[in-house]
This record gives C-alpha cells, sequence and structure tokens, in this order.
C-alpha cells in the first residue's frame, strides 16, 4: 500500500466511534457553510458511512439512508445519498466517484430500486443520475427539529435506476420523511 492510496471503510451508524463523529463532523464543518451544529450529520442520523481516508487521515465521507418511499401508488426502495464531502487538499482524485460508486453497490445489494440524492447536475450525472422533475412530498427539517411538510418540485432531486423498474417522472414523490 502506496502513502497516498486512498482506503475507503464502510461503517454502520450505530458502529461509528465518538472519534470518527468528531472527524466526519470536523469535515463537514470545513466543507459547508450550513451549521452542522458540531454534529456528524445535518438533519439526522443515516443507515451507514462511507469514509475515505489518505494517510490514515478522514479526506471523504458520503452518508447512504436506505428507506421505502410511494412514487405514484406503489412503493419502492431507494438510498438517499447525502452529506458528501472531500476535503480540499484531496479534491480532483476521483474521491467523491469512489464513494458514490460504494453507495451505488450499497444500494443493489440492499435490492434498492433506486438511488436519491439531492445535488448539483454537472457533479452527479457522470455517475448516471438524472435530474427528476417530481412534486415532492417532504418533511422539512431545521437542524435536528421536524418543521413543515412541504410538497414542491425540487431542481436538485436526482435519481438513477439500480434495477429494471422504471422512475415515473410526473408522478407524486412522497419521501415518507426528512431529505437526505
Amino acid at each position: 500500500m502506496s502513502q497516498d492510496e486512498i482506503i475507503i471503510e464502510r461503517v454502520e451508524e450505530l458502529r461509528l466511534s465518538q472519534e470518527q463523529e468528531t472527524q466526519i463532523a470536523q469535515l463537514l464543518k470545513a466543507t459547508y457553510s450550513v451549521d452542522f451544529q458540531g454534529r456528524s450529520f445535518f438533519q439526522n442520523r443515516h443507515h451507514c458511512r462511507f469514509m475515505a481516508y489518505q494517510s490514515g487521515e478522514l479526506v471523504g465521507h458520503l452518508a447512504v439512508a436506505y428507506r421505502a418511499i410511494q412514487m405514484g401508488y406503489r412503493t419502492i426502495d431507494i438510498i438517499g445519498i447525502g452529506e458528501v464531502a472531500v476535503a480540499t487538499k484531496a479534491r480532483k482524485q476521483g474521491i467523491a466517484t469512489e464513494m458514490v460508486q460504494c453507495a451505488l453497490e450499497e444500494g443493489r445489494l440492499a435490492r434498492a430500486d433506486f438511488a436519491t440524492l439531492f445535488g448539483t447536475e454537472a457533479l452527479y450525472a457522470k455517475a448516471g443520475f438524472a435530474k427528476a422533475t417530481n412534486v415532492i412530498t417532504l418533511s422539512e427539517m431545521e437542524g435536528a427539529r421536524t418543521g413543515a411538510i412541504v410538497r414542491k418540485p425540487d431542481h436538485h432531486f436526482m435519481i438513477k435506476p439500480l434495477n429494471n423498474i422504471q422512475w415515473d417522472f410526473e408522478a407524486p414523490v412522497d419521501l415518507a420523511g426528512f431529505a437526505f
């Protein structure tokens, strides 16, 4: 193993150590302008995390949520990708791309129908994500507190099929909770 090799570790949410939580919180604080209030998550906890290490230092993070949602009258399983962060000094090395691929494989193993995220189209289109213009119902979060229920399209909502089910771009989508 070379000194600069990137190691990606999968950690279940329930298995995060205090040290890992602290490292994630520091990375998220350095990456996002939004205040995470010192937490290792923005709105709520996830199911697992992918953490990228370089020379023993945390340089990348991605969180994965797994849930059933409604697409029209159909219940489907999705993974939601959130809180993607790469340290400034480690960018342009493909770390985010590799973590996204790990998350997609996680979704396939869980037999999820789709991977979803709220992100910038240019960043995620190369991984096969497409913008979805559906009206979305979700619970807004204010930090770690439930806010209003909203129904609206979101210009940052993106999807990627993980099996043979087709996404219905006309159907309303109920995320059955908060965004990831």
